[in-house]
This record gives structure tokens, C-alpha cells and sequence, in this order.
């Protein structure tokens, strides 16, 4: 996942975090600080388990662990958490337009994205504020400064970071077109709910 993030210009360098619930459920290991995510190998991973405790001395974890910790307290039905710096999400945040969802694939993969107000990088604040939104959505913008997302699975994941920055980038293109487009029936959500998709 690593290689196709950067290379769909979801981070650039050493930007984002990816991590991973192990089997069990008590340890997940995190990207390490610094770590390119194209460039990921063995020595790219600390371990951690839930109380916060670093594992394997010898590798720093991301100074944003605090976030994928505090999400994998708050959402015991996921594996995946990836942290991102997708510049059109992040743009429209910033010029607070709200995200649509014009494709099908919008919907789906995306359902509800929660919006958090600028809370500095890495602190126990931006950890709390993105767990709690969790328990409502599964894809967190951070303002001006990145995404987080979470699911079952690491497929799943990158799919709805990927639909997250499309949708941003429609939304974007309307914005300036000053075109309002027809966006997904609600009646697409309903029938998704009633197939426990």
C-alpha cells in the first residue's frame, strides 16, 4: 500500500503513517518516523500494543501513534488505519467546501466524512478528537493538515482514501466552475443499508 499512496500523490516523502492490528487484537505495528512510505521494508515498522507501549526498543514509531492507538481503542471492528496528506482533501477543507459525493463509489466507500478544526500535529488532542469521530464515520479530515481512515482491511482502506481525494477533487472542479452537480440519490445509501453493505 506504501508504494501506491505515493504514487497516487496521497503523500509526498516522508508524510503519512500506515498501520495494522495483528491478529488478536492487542499489538498493531505502525510505519516508523521518517519512513517513506514507497520505500518500506522490515526495519519500517515498530510494534505497539494498546496501552501505548512501545514493544521493539530499537525502532521509533510515527509521532502521530498516538492516532492509530486512540483509533484502535475506539473501533474494535477494524485492522487498518492510514493516515495521508491528500492535497485536494486538505485544500477543500480549507476552503470549506463540503465534500460530495457524485459518483456511486463516493457513497459507498465514504458514507459520512467528519471534519476536525486544526489541532496541532502528534498530540494526545488530535488523537482524542479523531478517535471520537470514528465511532461516527470511517474517513477524518484533519484541517490543513491531512486524512485519516480506517476499515477491515488494507484494500478497503486505500480504496476510501483514494474515492476521499477524488470526491475532493470534484468538488474542487465545481467550485470553480460554479456548477452544483447532480449528486447520488439518497435512496443509493438507503438501499446499501438495507443489504448490509
Amino acid at each position: 500500500m506504501g508504494k501506491a499512496v505515493v504514487e497516487r500523490g496521497l503523500v509526498v516523502g516522508s508524510g503519512g503513517n500506515l498501520s495494522m492490528l495483528l491478529k488478536g487484537g492487542k499489538e498493531f505495528l505502525i510505519t516508523t518516523t521518517g519512513s517513506e512510505l514507497d520505500q518500506l521494508d522490515e526495519s519500517s515498522f515498530a510494534l505497539m500494543d494498546l496501552e501505548g507501549n512501545l514493544i521493539n526498543d530499537s525502532a521509533r514509531p510515527s509521532s502521530e501513534f498516538r492516532v492509530h492507538l486512540e483509533s484502535y481503542r475506539a473501533r474494535r471492528d477494524i485492522n487498518t488505519c492510514i493516515h495521508l496528506h491528500p492535497q485536494a482533501s486538505i485544500f477543500a477543507a480549507a476552503i470549506d467546501a463540503e465534500i460530495e459525493f457524485v459518483t456511486t463509489d463516493h457513497l459507498y466507500y465514504l458514507r459520512k466524512i467528519i471534519r476536525i478544526p486544526w489541532i496541532a500535529p502528534g498530540t494526545q488532542a488530535v488523537a482524542v478528537a479523531t478517535a471520537t469521530a470514528l465511532k461516527e464515520c470511517n474517513v477524518v479530515i484533519l484541517e490543513n493538515h491531512g486524512c485519516v481512515v480506517v476499515a477491515d482491511n488494507p484494500r478497503l482502506a486505500y480504496s476510501r482514501a483514494l474515492n476521499l481525494e477524488e470526491a475532493a477533487e470534484m468538488t474542487i472542479r465545481s467550485a470553480l466552475l460554479s456548477v452544483k452537480p447532480k449528486l447520488v440519490p439518497k435512496e443509493f445509501e438507503q438501499y446499501l443499508k438495507q443489504q448490509g453493505l
